[in-house]
């Protein structure tokens, strides 16, 4: 199974609504860290612990969610408003956290 990486550039830009390409850079380093703080959040080593199923790529969308608020949260929102949108990326991704020891 290849490196599961749950949301694209293009999936991004869509839920953000921006129809241009001038910040696709920038959103891409967003994205990443996204990424990066959603593996962090759930204790995986990479996303493919959370493969619905080990015959395709597909990830709950849930953890998708999760990932796309932490962008939002970084790319859109003022301070406060990022502080809850990372509070509610946390709540959508808690159900698929690793190594609560239950």
């Amino acid at each position: 199974m290849a490196n599961l990486t749950p949301v694209s550039l293009a999936d991004a830009k869509k839920y953000l609504d921006v129809l241009h390409s001038y910040d696709d850079t920038k959103l891409q380093q967003l994205l990443n860290a996204a990424h990066d703080q959603a593996r962090l959040f759930l204790n995986v080593c990479d996303f493919n612990e959370l493969a619905t199923s080990s015959s395709d790529d597909v990830l709950p969308p849930a953890v998708q969610l999760g990932v796309l608020i932490y962008l939002q949260a970084a790319y859109q929102a003022t301070p406060d408003d990022a502080e809850q949108l990372t509070n509610v990326a946390e709540r959508t991704l808690m159900p698929y956290r690793k190594g609560w020891g239950v």
